[in-house]
């Protein structure tokens, strides 16, 4: 399949892909039950992953009558990837058969070599960057209070290796208290 348009690196354009890897990986919790086996009852999606070997050269050929051929454009290119990288932005990819939102720039290496003269050999990993907003809510008051009667469950507090509560106030401390004590015994 021929590209119909380089690949970009928050608007960076590259000569060739070398390479492409998309990653998706999801962890799924077990949890330990009486009954001596373990029992599993989500599945979390991790980050989407993308890496890719990327090609840029002072001398383009795939993309010639888009950026000519200029002394210095690969160094140009790489100071440019190095200052997206310390930017700590996130940035969108395009490939010739996908757009990438919101990646965040996991690992890179320029190379260079005797083998490709000015032309540098790029190998990026990108992360998807997933952002979620804080919601406030009101509690009636209904839910800070103890059984039928609404009264206060009361509070507690431990002092650490105690085993006791030192300042107890309510029954609701006092009867959690009493159970740990009966169990122990």
């Amino acid at each position: 399949m021929r590209a119909t348009q380089p690949v970009t690196v928050a608007g960076i354009e590259f000569d060739a892909l070398i390479s492409e890897d998309r990653g998706f990986e999801a962890s799924i919790p077990q949890y330990a039950v009486e009954e001596g086996y373990s029992v599993s009852d989500a599945i979390i999606l991790g980050a989407e992953s993308l890496s890719m070997t990327l090609y840029v050269t002072d001398t383009p050929v795939t993309w010639l009558n888009r950026h000519g051929s200029a002394r210095g454009r690969s160094e140009q290119v790489c100071d440019q990837l190095e200052s997206l990288y310390y930017s700590h932005s996130p940035v969108t990819v395009v490939t010739s058969e996908k757009v990438y939102e919101s990646m965040g720039i996991e690992s890179m290496s320029i190379s260079k070599s005797a083998e490709i003269g000015y032309a540098r050999e790029v190998s990026i990993s990108f992360k998807k960057i997933r952002k979620t907003t804080a919601k406030t809510t009101s509690i009636p008051a209904s839910y800070g209070k103890s059984g039928t009667t609404g009264a206060s469950a009361g509070t507690a507090s431990t002092k650490s290796g105690s085993g006791q509560a030192s300042d107890t106030k309510g029954i609701g401390a006092t009867i959690l208290y009493g159970i740990g004590k009966s169990i122990l015994k």
